[in-house]
């Protein structure tokens, strides 16, 4: 299966692929409304503008840093994951959507973080001893927490690293985990032009094996930018076999690419079936 990602609303509805991925909510702060059909892509504690205007929300690690854009390692600034007001605010907004939904920004914002005053009061408050699983028990409870409030399917983005354990450490995150509560997950490989594909492809690979047990699909998502048609038709090929759908990342300018490499591979399994 083919989709698109896009903030582009009569991209959105252009027919190309099986379906589209739509942003509601960007890591900017910035929000639209859900489009019908669609599967609405929300960032989750991604918002730099959030973070902007209130400081205080930001993620912190022990030195004080804040998660914040002009930090170098943050594209964007996260908020807390365990900020009470701003967690329920974002589950009553998801609440609100009734079809297919996926989580961006979905977990810590690094290693160290969160080491703000109420991340190390719960942390300590907690039944664990360990950081990393206090984290992850704070990210499983919120997509729990979801689960139920989502009309549709769920899916959840994971970091690209497959390796057992380094989701965990990174970013909270831990796939087992949220198997039980999500039905799907999708893993953004994204590199304008590709100039080579095969860590696309090991990639792709790696979690798929890693899921194989669990009951969820994989999403892989491509670039649609800076690429010829047959170079994207090529690349998805490679990752293809270890994926149950393929997102194309697609602006106005990359749609004619996009389109006609979904084509290409349509045109290409039909001759050889």
């Amino acid at each position: 299966m083919y989709a698109i990602l896009t903030d582009d609303r009569d991209l959105a509805r252009a027919g190309i692929g099986d379906r589209c991925y739509y942003f509601t909510k960007y890591v900017d702060g910035r929000r639209q409304e859900p489009l019908e059909g669609a599967v609405s892509s929300v960032a989750c504690w991604g918002d730099t503008a959030t973070v902007r205007d209130e400081p205080k929300r930001a993620a912190v690690d022990a030195d004080g840093t804040r998660a914040a854009p002009d930090v170098e390692g943050h594209h964007w600034g996260t908020v807390c994951p365990t900020d009470p007001d701003y967690r329920q605010g974002l589950l009553e907004r998801l609440g609100g959507i009734e079809g297919d939904v996926r989580l961006t920004t979905l977990g810590f914002p690094g290693p160290g973080f969160c080491r703000c005053e109420r991340c190390e009061r719960q942390f300590e408050a907690s039944e664990f001893g360990e950081r990393e699983a206090w984290r992850a028990d704070v990210l499983t409870t919120f997509v729990a927490a979801v689960a139920t409030r989502v009309g549709g399917d769920l899916t959840a983005t994971l970091y690209p690293d497959p390796y057992p354990g380094n989701l965990r450490a990174r970013t909270g995150i831990e796939p087992e985990a949220l198997a039980t509560h999500v039905d799907g997950f999708l893993v953004p490989l994204c590199d304008p032009g590709y100039g080579t594909s095969y860590w696309a492809e090991s990639l792709a690979r790696g979690f798929a094996r890693r899921l194989a047990e669990f009951e969820v699909s994989l999403s892989i998502q491509l670039s649609g930018a800076e690429i010829d048609p047959e170079r994207l038709a090529g690349v998805t090929r490679r990752v293809e076999p270890h994926a149950d759908e393929i997102v194309y990342g697609t602006h106005p300018e990359d749609a004619e690419t996009v389109r006609e490499a979904i084509e290409r591979l349509r045109e290409g399994k039909a001759a050889s079936a």
